[in-house]
């Protein structure tokens, strides 16, 4: 078994973008296709918003990684956040997806990272074990999240009350 992981480049945009809709639909999360290609073409565009890791088997993609970067007070520093990290059903629990995490934390290391922080729903506990195996801890912690409205046209004021 030839399992590889590199970091994903614009010729590997399509596969990118196909690993991706298909972990969304597996986790009935609605991400529209122009949305989701809008968003990683923005990660190609700027190499300071995050990378891709592409893993392959026997030569085919067959999974993908996505950490973004922040830069926290709390770590001191750049971080990584993994947002996303998928194997296709048929090749898993082979090993593939440690493979791929532990490249995935290699490449924010080598990025200058202080830290890795992710995220993985309850209802995944696999997901959970396979984070706790690479040496994960969890945090006691809810996040939260609000989707902002569309920024204003040019001209108008942002927050208060417009005066």
């Amino acid at each position: 078994m030839t399992f590889s992981v590199a970091p994903a480049t614009r010729a590997d945009r399509r596969e990118v973008r196909r690993l991706l809709a298909a972990q969304f639909e597996e986790l009935e999360i609605p991400v529209p296709a122009a949305r989701l290609a809008a968003a990683v073409d923005g990660v190609f565009e700027d190499a300071a918003r995050g990378a891709f890791l592409l893993a392959r088997l026997e030569g085919r993609p067959v999974g993908v990684a996505y950490l973004s970067y922040q830069w926290t007070l709390e770590h001191g520093g750049k971080v990584a956040w993994l947002e996303e990290l998928f194997v296709e059903a048929g090749t898993r629990s082979r090993g593939l997806g440690g493979r791929l995490l532990a490249a995935a934390c290699d490449h924010a290391r080598a990025e200058g990272c202080r830290a890795v922080d992710l995220e993985v729903e309850t209802a995944h506990p696999r997901a959970g074990r396979l984070y706790a195996r690479a040496g994960f801890t969890s945090l006691d912690r809810r996040r939260l999240s609000r989707v902002l409205p569309a920024p204003r046209r040019r001209g108008r004021p942002i927050g208060g009350n417009g005066r």
